[in-house]
């Protein structure tokens, strides 16, 4: 992924969404600010999801450090 960017990942979490990541490079994202992995609430109304959190859980968000390379 190359920045700018917000979000790699995006999981429903109350609608038993998942996601597994790995051997992921982000270029020009020194500062680490892209979330890698982000946790919503979702709808079935059409409006934004709530965010829950994010960063690996084992559950919805699977992943470690040693998936992601930062250069």
């Amino acid at each position: 992924m190359t920045s700018p960017g917000k979000v790699l990942a995006g999981v429903d979490a109350n609608h038993g969404d998942s996601d597994t990541i790995s051997g992921v490079t982000f270029v020009g994202d020194g500062g680490r600010s892209i979330t890698v992995c982000e946790r919503f609430r979702g709808d079935d109304t059409g409006a934004e999801p709530r965010e829950l959190g994010s960063g690996p859980d084992g559950t919805h968000c699977r992943y470690s450090a040693s998936d992601l390379t930062h250069r």
